[in-house]
């Protein structure tokens, strides 16, 4: 066979942004590539499929879990095949390869290594893995991978290939090199844009510059995906969860006042090297500058005066000193116990500190953590306040739709061993899971809201729902095994074998649609990927496992359109256990923060439409209990009210828009310009003339004439005009361009993108009003850049993240010194990577700063003087802790 059947066609109406995508494919696939960004639930897999068939030729595809390999086969027979039983050119069975072969990146790796190792970033222990080659032997492998290759395949289709690790990576380029010029079709739901450059160019060279991106906004705009928002409800550990936490902490406080005072430790401190000997230590100072910065940050703390001639030489004043908190004890204490070479943990007074820290359990795998630990981290992530915060959400979502409710709770773990044997079994729930959800809601759940169970193995429906089950079960020709929960006759315990297994989940999804079922309770692995159930309106994220792409893909399950229901929207809740005691709320907060990350959707107080937690107006740090509580009040009223949802987003995407990649900075990280030299300069000149003037107007006697006195008068009007108008204009100009904090932002973007052209890295011209910026609220601010390639717009960022950003190692810097208020003011700013390899290109990137914002002295950091000010840079950026790291967000503007 080399070709499809002339009666494979799409078997239904193109949406309008999927023409359009479609339009513009036929001149892209000259060049033997596509790279398509797409969203779950735009009918990614059926572009993909499309252009398959219009490539017409042996198709290879690779997908990233079994659920979604098997999902590729089931959209093509379902939309695209004509006849009833699937043909024999399609194979999901990489040892039998077809004319179209559908695999796991797993499968392949397997094949390619002779050897099952590598796997998807992140804990995925719940999706599943490809096992169709474990049982091959070498030989076998080698036949199998022979025969994939004898298919010669001319349309390699890569789906979600940014979230390979290495192994798994390297097995997909050697395969991609070993066809014959094969045609790249890549899809994606999250390009990796925060990834490094070097894996960024990775993934460019196998799957292309991104050609096409279709955005969750325009979904929405044209109907395919129903208006949706994410909540976040918040909670605090319970009283057994807080017990030992709190005391952690109080031991921690502790001993942290303890070692403040410990004349012993703080002598031992004031001998270090880099205290006594500063000068001949700055190389190694500069590779921890961050242990460098602890030690004078202790001695402050401790009111020595040791620290004073150290942070001279470091250029740290004492107003830019932090306090001593546990952040900077756990990198004073890692280096003196564990990582510094010239210590000896086993001498006074490291060992009784040591000794102090074991006891508190403050040390794990030879790491200090005052902050939190491992098993406490792990409470936070697994705390049962999340049962009460589903309770609530549950019963708060029932009080509102009441029968319309279809609401589904993912969790990671069944935790079978939990449901009761008989009645008066009920123990006290210990931890989260399927089983344990739907015992909280059973037992503090109005009994009107029906509830269910759906995994693998276990499967319980309300009795009330015992008719509905069993007519669809007659569909597909099966009689269901019903029998009473033992501890419950409310609800049916169904068995599930060999013969039910791959029909119950459409049994089960159909009742729910129809709404036997109000609250369906499931595992990621069955439900969070490939499962289409349009009627959803309601999702609980109780799942903590799993990667990021998972997180998208769990909540894609709600976002479908219903095609009776044209008003439909979506709630989607995540849950967050937040430690009060901490200042950034603790590892299950951080977690969150990052997750949203890739989760783009609107803004609860204004109509826009971005990535990342900000726009959800979630209380920043301090947490407080009090503030938590009100928050989550206030997420109660606005998901309350789905008609404003509705109708915000209506006019969110009225206006014609983009999708756009772009940096949120704090506002004090944006450099401010220097204009006050060129001003000086100016008023100098000025003043001198003057005085000039001055002393000749004091004198009329000396003039001969009127005309000659006239002469002496204007003279130096006219000399200091022409003198001080060049440092007068220079700084109009500078002050002009700079006149707010949003244009100072666009004047860094300006002379960084000309520095950029200018070194060729980017080709697009600039064009003037090229960048944006906007104050986005909480004191940040929002840039992106109006024109240039997706890759162009990419290392734009990446390098502005790096000029604004607390400085780390450039091999260029820029710095400057200023005086104001009588004191002095020392900036360092680094020269990107892309432009700081060669000495030429870092010098564009100087003149260009100076045009836009002013003096400063372009450093080389390799050379020892050069590194005495990089050290400076260093420990005044670790001092700076609290000011935020600049953020990629996707946002619709």
């Amino acid at each position: 066979m080399n070709e499809f059947p002339q009666s494979i066609q799409f078997r239904y109406q193109w949406r309008t942004y999927q023409k359009k995508i479609l339009a513009d494919m036929a001149a892209l696939l000259q060049n033997k590539r596509v790279h398509l960004v797409a969203p779950p639930g735009s009918g990614k897999t059926v572009l993909g499929l499309e252009l398959m068939v219009r490539l017409n030729k042996p198709t290879f595809i690779l997908a990233p879990t079994v659920a979604i390999r098997n999902q590729w086969a089931e959209r093509f027979l379902e939309l695209f095949w004509q006849g009833d039983k699937t043909p024999d050119w399609i194979s999901t069975d990489i040892r039998q390869p077809a004319f179209v072969t559908i695999a796991t990146y797993q499968g392949l790796h397997s094949l390619c290594s002779f050897e099952d190792s590598g796997g998807f970033e992140g804990d995925d222990v719940d999706i599943a893995t490809e096992h169709q080659t474990e049982s091959l032997g070498g030989k076998e492998r080698k036949e199998a991978y022979k025969r994939l290759l004898d298919m010669d395949f001319q349309t390699l289709i890569v789906d979600e290939a940014h979230h390979l690790r290495a192994a798994w990576w390297k097995s997909t380029i050697d395969f991609r090199r070993s066809l014959n010029k094969p045609t790249i079709v890549a899809l994606t739901a999250t390009p990796p844009y925060d990834v490094s450059q070097k894996e960024w160019k990775n993934y460019i060279d196998l799957c292309g510059p991104i050609d096409a991106e279709i955005h969750v906004a325009e979904l929405v705009k044209e109907g395919d995906l129903c208006p949706h928002q994410d909540y976040i409800y918040a909670t605090t550990p319970t009283v057994k969860e807080a017990e030992p936490l709190l005391a952690f902490h109080n031991e921690v406080t502790s001993f942290m006042q303890q070692l403040k005072t410990d004349k012993a430790f703080i002598s031992f401190v004031e001998q270090h090297r880099y205290i006594t000997d500063p000068a001949n230590q700055a190389q190694e100072m500069l590779a921890n500058q961050a242990y460098f910065s602890s030690l004078l940050i202790f001695l402050h703390a401790c009111s020595s005066e040791a620290w004073k001639q150290p942070a001279k030489l470091a250029g740290l004043y004492e107003k830019n000193i932090p306090p001593f908190e546990e952040e900077w004890a756990e990198e004073l204490l890692d280096h003196l116990l564990f990582k510094d070479a010239e210590m000896d943990e086993k001498q006074s007074p490291l060992k009784d500190i040591r000794q102090h820290l074991q006891r508190i359990g403050a040390i794990e795998r030879r790491k200090v953590t005052l902050r939190s630990t491992k098993t406490f981290d792990r409470s936070l992530v697994n705390s049962l306040s999340k049962l009460d915060a589903m309770t609530d959400i549950v019963s708060f979502e029932a009080s509102k739709l009441e029968d319309k409710l279809r609401l589904v709770i993912l969790a990671d773990y069944i935790r079978l061993i939990d449901l009761p044997k008989h009645r008066g079994d009920e123990q006290p729930l210990t931890r989260l899971g399927v089983i344990p959800i739907f015992e909280q809601l059973r037992r503090h759940i109005d009994s009107k809201v029906k509830l269910a169970v759906l995994t693998g193995s276990t499967v319980i429906i309300p009795t009330s729902a015992k008719k509905r089950a069993e007519k669809e079960a007659e569909k597909v020709g099966l009689e269901l095994k019903l029998k009473p929960l033992a501890h419950d006759p409310n609800y049916l315990l169904l068995t599930v074998d060999d013969n039910t297994r791959a029909n119950m989940v459409s049994i089960i999804t159909a009742v729910f649609t129809t709404g036997g079922i109000h609250v369906l309770i499931g595992t990621t692995a069955l439900l969070g990927e490939g499962w289409d159930a349009p009627s959803i309106n309601t999702l609980i994220m109780a799942s903590y496992v799993g990667s990021f792409m998972l997180s998208n893909q769990m909540r894609g399950r709600a976002l479908r359109i219903e095609r009776d229901n044209p008003n439909k929207t979506a709630n989607i809740w995540h849950m967050v256990c937040i430690d009060t005691e901490q200042y950034d709320g603790g590892h299950d907060c951080l977690s969150l923060q990052r997750r949203f990350k890739s989760l783009i959707g609107l803004g609860t107080e204004d109509n826009i439409i971005e990535s990342g937690i900000n726009r959800l107006a979630f209380p920043k740090p301090r947490y407080r209990r009090r503030l938590l509580k009100e928050s989550n009040e206030k997420t109660f009223a606005q998901a309350a009210n789905r008609q404003l949802l509705a109708d915000r987003w209506k006019k969110a995407v009225a206006m014609e828009g983009r999708p756009t990649e772009e940096i949120s900075a704090d506002a004090r990280s944006i450099p401010r310009p220097l204009w006050f030299g060129t001003t000086l300069k100016a008023m100098i000149v000025i003043g001198f003339l003057t005085l000039w003037q001055g002393v000749t107007v004091e004198r009329p006697s000396s003039y001969g004439s009127k005309t000659e006195m006239t002469f002496y008068l204007v003279y130096p009007i006219v000399v200091s005009a022409l003198f001080a108008a060049p440092f007068f204009w220079k700084a109009i100009r500078i002050w002009w361009r700079n006149s707010t904090i949003e244009k100072s932002m666009e004047s860094v973007g300006e002379a960084l993108y000309k520095a950029l052209h200018q070194a060729g890295i980017v080709e697009t011209p600039w064009e003037k009003d090229a960048i944006s910026t906007i104050k986005a609220g909480h004191g940040t601010l929002e840039c992106w850049l109006k024109i240039g390639t997706t890759y162009e717009k990419t290392v734009f960022l990446k390098a502005l993240q790096e000029v604004i950003d607390p400085i780390e190692d450039p091999r260029y810097l820029l710095y400057r010194q200023s005086k104001a208020h009588f004191r002095t003011r020392k900036d360092y700013f680094a020269v990107p990577t892309e432009l700081g390899r060669k000495k030429a290109t870092a010098e564009m990137f100087h003149r260009e700063w100076k045009k836009h914002l002013g003096k400063a002295e372009l450093v080389y950091t390799r050379s020892f003087e050069g590194r005495q000010i990089l050290l400076q840079g260093r420990v005044k950026a670790m001092s700076a802790v609290f000011v935020p790291r600049s953020e990629r967000i996707s946002a619709w503007r």
